[in-house]
């Protein structure tokens, strides 16, 4: 049976871990052939021996996607290999927090680059791409703090999530009902068991999502025929307190 994203061609920034790696096992399981952008080469060769035996596969492309050149190359080797680009989720994520008064000015310099200007930098390259063929998914990772901030100590985090929603809302306005066949939405998780969030492995809280849940949500977006398009999906644990 065929999966339901089968031979669909995928790009999953961030998928050395948590919800891009998820993401990542989920589209090849669903027969997709995925791109998998992430910094760490031991990350994505993890990757690439987890998907073994999948219905799609996994091509790792290690760099950095704060990096216009990297960027540039990197669409160029996938329309160069594939002809085209189904669908982009970028899921690539960085959290820095603090108070005012002692945030560090490069961590929140950094939150921005990787949140906001990389996910810029593979949504510009995409359309271009998938313009040419009429059509593609463009899904942005925010959170439940693109839509209220939860707490008065993560500034930078919060910041580059409300961008991700202006962003993604932006270019959604300019691209529906252009022609481009382009849809362009987010899903916005709260609090996930991920190495960002528990860096040390352990139990996690009860108030945790687990990443697959999160990346069946993303599937839900990307597997959606061509003309609909899932624009916001908000979605967190029962046991979360957001407000």
């Amino acid at each position: 049976m065929a999966g339901r994203l089968n031979e669909r061609i995928s790009m999953i920034t961030g998928a050395g871990k948590g919800i891009g790696r998820a993401t990542a096992l989920l589209f090849a399981k669903e027969g997709s052939a995925v791109f998998a952008v992430a910094r760490t080469s031991t990350d994505l060769d993890s990757l690439v021996n987890d998907a073994a035996g999948s219905e799609g596969r996994i091509t790792p492309v290690p760099g950095d996607i704060t990096d216009r050149g990297f960027v540039a190359k990197l669409f160029e080797k996938v329309e160069r290999e594939c002809g085209r680009l189904d669908i982009l989720v970028n899921s690539a994520g960085f959290v820095a927090g603090g108070s005012i008064f002692n945030m560090d000015e490069d961590q929140f310099l950094e939150c921005l680059k990787v949140n906001v200007w990389a996910a810029f930098l593979c949504t510009k390259h995409a359309a271009i791409v998938m313009k040419k063929n009429g059509s593609g998914k463009i899904i942005n990772l925010g959170s439940v703090r693109s839509h209220w901030t939860e707490s008065g100590s993560a500034g930078a985090y919060n910041a580059s999530k409300y961008a991700v929603k202006g962003f993604t809302e932006s270019v959604a306005r300019e691209l529906h009902g252009s022609g481009t066949g382009i849809s362009v939405g987010m899903v916005c998780p709260g609090v996930t068991d991920t190495p960002m969030t528990n860096p040390s492995g352990g139990p996690a809280p009860v108030h945790f999502m687990k990443a697959e849940v999160v990346a069946d949500a993303i599937l839900f977006a990307a597997a959606n025929p061509e003309n609909v398009n899932a624009y916001d999906i908000t979605l967190f644990s029962t046991a979360q307190k957001p407000w």
